[in-house]
């Protein structure tokens, strides 16, 4: 009895941890490309706005395609900007990390930039 009772902990404890690797997975998006950016406001601190081809997400209540990035420091937003820009110049694949929803935009944890040849 004992060890069916383990068992059952050890088999509920694997199902938490496959839900929450696969819960993961969601917010991670690949293989986008940028079509737009845009900067949000005139100010320092201030984050942009970027647009991709494909509708990602339902912040909003419908489907979008539009992005936002913040940061604390200056140079980390920077270089997400500069990222950002090369995908959209050089038109290479991004891949994001979403953080939720602020209106009908997608926070954005992290930006990776590839050469899209997958």
């Amino acid at each position: 009895m004992k060890s069916l009772i383990q068992l059952s902990f050890l088999f509920v404890i694997s199902l938490v941890y496959i839900h929450g690797a696969s819960a993961e997975d969601k917010n991670i998006k690949d293989n986008l490309s940028v079509i737009s950016i845009y900067q949000i406001e005139d100010d320092v601190r201030s984050g942009f706005d970027f647009f991709t081809s494909k509708k990602t997400h339902k912040c909003g209540g419908k489907l979008s395609n539009r992005h936002r990035s913040y940061s604390d420091h200056k140079e980390v937003a920077q270089r997400k900007f500069q990222l950002l820009l090369a995908a959209l110049n050089y038109q290479h694949k991004v891949s994001i990390k979403s953080l939720g929803c602020e209106g009908r935009a997608l926070l954005v944890d992290y930006v990776g930039i590839s050469s899209g040849s997958r």
